[in-house]
């Protein structure tokens, strides 16, 4: 009898959370950008170097720094250059897709590319 009750939830629940892994791909990554591109500071990229030591790239204004993070102390090793900034702000960007065969079609290519 559990089994079967198992099922049913299963069978019930099942479309309720496809579907909702729907709506966070059609509308989850615009909302996640649009949070981040209103703030002044904006971590760009994070390395964990040990459980409490880690490299953090920072964009802070106009400027981008590599900064290292530990339990004692946070230092700023250096500045980066404008472009080496660009190039990072793009590949942070998180896509935004208008329908569920694009995540599909995206999945597919990243298989294909294994290969």
């Amino acid at each position: 009898m559990d089994t079967v009750m198992t099922i049913v939830k299963l069978i019930l629940f099942l479309p309720f959370i496809i579907f909702l892994i729907y709506l966070f791909f059609r509308y989850g990554g615009g909302k996640l950008q649009e949070m981040q591109n209103g703030k002044y500071m904006k971590i760009l990229d994070r390395m964990p170097i040990s459980k409490d030591n880690s490299l953090l790239i920072v964009k802070i204004g106009e400027e981008a720094h590599v900064i290292s993070s530990s339990q004692r102390e946070i230092k700023i090793l250096m500045t980066l250059p404008k472009d080496k900034m660009d190039e990072l702000e793009k590949l942070n960007n998180i896509p935004e897709y208008t329908n569920v065969k694009d995540v599909l079609n995206k999945l597919k290519l990243k298989k294909d590319d294994k290969k």
